[in-house]
Formats: structure tokens, sequence, C-alpha cells
């Protein structure tokens, strides 16, 4: 790596000249290097869930004042002027890489190339890089910022009456404890009228009474219960609207059964968590969505307004006994309602914020498939499979009490042959689910849409196709309890030597905690095949997208977040290799920088290239004029 060269600036007011200090010593560069990064890299770690509104980073904390002190009298720095008042809240008010672009060209005189190139070095992206060393250039102080002393301190006597009111106030407090303190003595000493009534009660084992909100989350009789058909007239058509559904909705053993689970860590119980889902037990009585048999289990359902947990226990006799060969009850660890099944489960999954596009849960995983429960207005249940876009889909048996028969999942397959898709239809009005298991309790929505138009049905189209082209990616975001996944195409180009045209999409799952999202960029390259006429039989569709940029965290490709460039390296049909880059809508002048130069006006560009080569493309928002993110 290069190091930056020594400033080329006049001698500063000390008298050092930093050119002359650096040609003397070639360590200086290397040394000033490492500063910034080091400087950097501590603002990264203690910025992480402190940033301020604009988006720059809080002031530490501080700590202990220990030295300098002396008693008497009251030390503080020597006071600035108005211009370096006005400099002190400017740099507080910028980013790091900002301040550091300020001490680069300001107080070092080096260069702006050169304070970019020693940024970019210090692991800060090259855009921004340029973005800081601009906006320092705006920041008030001059050429020759007037920097004071920090080691010069003024002193001046402390507040006197202050200090006389201070002792007067701890003579007080002093005397007040004392007094307090003979008294709890005296008290003591003597016995109280219910000493020995409380003595005994103690002994009997009789303990304080418990919350009663508790009391109420682990009593089956105070479940929260929707009337029938709630969900016409509701505000909200979310899991708050579910009805109880189930044979066993009126079986408090078993109801008993599932809320002590969720009350207590019984290790008679396994206990399985989605990411970001707390454990504890509810806060009040939670909503009953289901009580009932499904496929040798019986399995409750509940709802706490933020979480669902799914309870579930062996089921070979009524009331959820597990039957023995000589009939009588076996694997149970107790006598009582509250004593759970050997082999029970308790799942629980993160969903404050649900809408009506969740509208199913998982009940049963079973070698036939998954069973859902689904929401009491869904009116049909259809499986298609991704991977077949423009089949016709699979009829899924519904009944009565909303449980779907045995879907088909790919959760746990070691290759991508297929990706099933559940597809439920709701009455006018209600949204549809397109939902996709992930192995969890709840499935992940899937939509098609660009930010800000509202959610597209991913299976109709040239939707269905850029679904089937990134199904063979869901699987690995399968146990990270995702709750959508959409993906939008931002971009279109005609591929050089007669490539044909390629398809540019971005595709982000988001979870249930808003932590740990993940966003990818796609390029589908065009099928060798043409599109068969949608006769009811699947169609070509081309091979699986080529992942070109990942990212974690972030907003990328939503309303806030949504101008950004890609690209990727791409052999033509005649053996030439090419840069090709993307931009999303409302970016343009793409400039390629690094191993490979080349410009386009539009939100395309093609270059040739090497097949090793290593670039940067730079894209402008056309109604800012300001740098777009490039997604790597």
């Amino acid at each position: 790596m290069r190091h930056p060269r020594a400033p080329s600036a006049p001698d500063d007011p000390d008298g050092r000249d930093c050119a002359a200090l650096a040609e003397a010593d070639p360590g200086y560069g290397c040394l000033r290097e490492r500063l910034v990064t080091s400087a950097l890299a501590v603002a990264r770690r203690s910025a992480g869930g402190r940033r301020g509104p604009a988006g720059t980073l809080r002031r530490l904390g501080r700590g202990p004042r220990l030295l300098p002190q002396v008693l008497g009298l009251r030390l503080s720095p020597l006071p600035g002027g108005a211009e370096a008042l006005a400099m002190e809240q400017a740099l507080l008010a910028s980013t790091p890489a900002v301040r550091a672009a300020f001490a680069l060209t300001r107080l070092e005189h080096l260069a702006a190339d050169e304070a970019e190139s020693l940024l970019t070095a210090a692991r800060v992206r090259p855009q921004e890089a340029r973005a800081a060393v601009s906006a320092a250039a705006a920041l008030p102080g001059g050429d020759r910022p007037a920097l004071e002393d920090p080691c010069a301190l003024r002193a001046r006597p402390g507040d006197l009456l202050r200090r006389r009111q201070y002792r007067r106030t701890g003579t007080a407090a002093a005397a007040a404890l004392l007094l307090g303190a003979g008294l709890v003595t005296t008290t003591g000493g003597g016995e109280a009228p219910e000493g020995a009534g409380a003595v005994d009660d103690a002994r009997s084992g009789e303990t304080a009474p418990l919350n009663p909100a508790l009391v109420a989350s682990a009593d089956p009789e105070q479940l929260e219960r929707v009337r029938e058909g709630a969900w016409r007239d509701a505000s909200r058509v979310d899991f708050s609207a579910w009805e109880p559904r189930g044979s066993a909705v009126d079986d408090e053993e078993l109801l008993g059964r599932a809320l002590a689970a969720w009350s207590t860590a019984d290790p008679a119980v396994a206990v399985t968590v989605t990411p970001g889902t707390a454990t504890g037990p509810p806060p009040a009585a939670p909503r009953l969505l289901y009580a009932g048999r499904v496929a040798e289990r019986s399995v409750v359902l509940l709802h706490d307004g933020l979480r669902l947990a799914r309870f579930a226990e062996p089921a070979a006799g009524p009331a959820g006994e597990a039957a023995g060969a000589d009939g009588e009850r076996a694997g149970r660890s107790g006598g009582g309602r509250d004593a759970p099944v050997t082999g029970s489960t308790l799942e629980l999954a993160r969903v404050d914020g649900a809408s009506g596009g969740h509208p199913a849960v998982v009940l049963h995983r079973g070698t036939d498939g998954v069973r859902y429960l689904t929401a009491p207005w869904v009116e049909r249940a259809d499986v298609h499979d991704l991977l077949a876009p423009g089949a016709d889909p699979a009829r899924v048996a519904l009944g009565e009490d909303g449980v779907t028969g045995p879907v088909p999942t790919g959760v746990g397959s070691a290759e991508c042959v297929d990706s099933p898709l559940l597809e439920l239809t709701t009455p006018p009005g209600l949204p549809t689910g397109v939902l996709v298991d992930m192995g969890e309790l709840v499935p992940a929505a899937v939509t098609d849409a660009a930010p800000g138009v509202g959610h597209g049905h991913p299976l109709r189209g040239e939707a269905a196709d850029r679904l089937a082209r990134t199904a063979c990616h869901l699987p690995d975001l399968a146990g990270s309890g995702v709750r959508l996944v959409n993906s939008w195409e931002f971009a279109t180009q005609e591929l050089p030597d007669g490539g044909g045209r390629a398809s540019w999409v971005c595709t982000r799952a988001e979870t249930w905690r808003g932590e740990g999202v993940r966003t990818v960029t796609q390029l589908q390259l065009p099928p060798d095949g043409e599109p068969a006429a949608d006769d009811g039989g699947a169609r070509e569709f081309g091979e699986a997208g080529v992942i070109t940029a990942r990212a974690e965290g972030g907003a990328d490709c939503t309303l806030r977040e949504h101008h950004f460039t890609a690209s990727a390296l791409w052999e033509s049909p005649d053996d030439g290799w090419y840069l090709i880059a993307a931009a999303s809508p409302g970016v343009g002048e793409l400039t390629v920088r690094g191993d490979v130069d080349g410009a386009a006006d539009g939100r395309t560009l093609a270059v040739p290239a090497a097949p090793d080569a290593e670039a940067e493309v730079v894209g402008v928002v056309t109604r800012t004029g300001e740098a777009a993110t490039e997604l790597r």
C-alpha cells in the first residue's frame, strides 16, 4: 500500500515544517496512516446503536474526574473565541471521517487526493472519503485553525457560599441517619404482636401473593378468546383477529399443560426459539388460537400480542394422554394438570408487526410435509413449485378448522430440485398470502415490488421467472427469523456480442427483530431457450441468478436507500470479458475507476475488461448530484 507523501504546505506557526519532518523521517507517513486507521476503528466500535438523528455519532461518555484536582481551586480549559467555538460545534456535529479529513487537510495540509487516499487506506469507502474531504473543506476555521493548548488551564477559587451550604446539608443528613439507625435497633429488640404467627406461616410454606397478571397467564380459564367472525369488522386483520379453533379448545388439562410449559422452565419440554424472541412467560393471559390433534400430536397455539407459542405433546388418547402397552399413562413427569408429558415441545416466535400478509402458522412438521393453521378468512390453499413457473398449482385440502393437509417443503433438502410455495386465497379486500417455509413457526411472506410501489404478486408473469431464479438462494435464509422476502428488477441491460437481455434484481430478506437483514443483488442472464406458451405447463426460465453483491443490515433496496449501483465481470458468447454494471432508477452518469476505465450517460454500462480486473463503479443521483451507493 502506498503511504501518502508528506504535506507540501508552508511552515506552521510553531516553526515545524511537516514536509521537512516527513522527508527526514520516512516513518512519518506510516505513523500518520496508523494513527488515522486506529482512530476511525475506535469510532466505528463505539458507534454501535449510538447514532444521533442525523446519522452522526454521539459524544462518548466521560469517565471519572480524577486529575487534575486542587482543593479550593476550580480548574477549567482556556476559553476560545467565537471562531473556535463555531469550529468545535461544527466538528462535534460531523462524522468521524469528516473530522479525520479536517485534521489531514487543515492541520497536516494534505492535498484533497492525498487525504482521500489515506482515508481509503483506513477502510473508508472511496465515495465516503471524497464526501468527507468535501465536507471538511466547508467547515469553519480557515486554512490555519486556531487551536488552544489542551494542557493550559485556568485556575480560580471555588464557590465559598455553596461550600458552606454543602457542609450544612451533610451534617443534617448524618444526624438523620444516626436517628434512623437508633429507631431500627429499638424496634428490632422487642417482639412483634404477630411474630409467632409469621414464623409459623413461613414454616408452613406459605408465600406472599403472586403477581395477578402472572397468575392469569397460567390459568386456562382466563385465556382470551376472540368471538367467531370477529375479523369481518376488525380494524386489524392479524393474529389478534383469529378466533379459537380445534377440537380441544375446551380441554383445560391440555391448555393448562401448555401454559405451564410456557411459564416454567420444565426440563421435560424441549424449547425452540426464533432468533430475537424473548423466552419469558406471557405478561398477561394470552389469546387462544388453536387447540386440537394434528398427526398424532396434541397442539396448542397461543398469542400474547408480541409472540406466538406452539405447544405440542404426544397424543395417543383423549386429552393428550400417552398410553403404554398395559393401558396405564406413561411419560408423565407428575400427576397434576400442569405436569408436561415427556416428549413435549414448545416453540416461540416473535410476530410483532404482523399483518394480513402472514395468514398461516406451522402446526406440525412430519415426513409427509408441513401442516399449517390458516387465518379464519382463508378460502383456498394451493402449492406452487417456484422452479416450475407457469405450471398449474396443486390444490391442498383445507379443513373446517383451518388446518391444511400436508404441504411439501424444501427445508433440509440437500439439492435444489424443487421449491414449494404456499398461496392462500382470501376474500376481496384482504391481502393474499404467498408464503415460503423457512423451517420456523411462521413462514416468510414473498413479494415482488419496487420500493414505494406496494407489494406485487410474485407468481404472475415475469415476476414468477425472477422468483424462479431466486428460489435456490432462499434455503440460505432458513432459521434466521425471516418475515419477508422481496425482489424487484431495478434494471435491464442489452449485453454486448449478442449476449441477449439480462436482468438486474435486488432481493432483500427482512427479519421480525429488525436486525440480521440480508440484501443481495443478482445478475439474471437470459435463458438459452424461448419461454413456452402459457398452456398450464412449466416454462424455461434460465439458470439461477448470479450473486453480484451481499450486504447485512442497512436499508439497501428500500425506499430510504434506493439509489445504488451493482457490477459484475461477464464472459460473452465470443469469449470476450466485459465489466457490466447497472444502476437503480434515478441514478446515471456511470463511471468506472480502477483496472478498467469507462463511462456511460445512462443506467447501464459495459466495457472490455480482464477476467481478474478490479474496479469501482460510481453513479450520480440525478436529483441531488450525490454519489450513489455501490453494492459489492
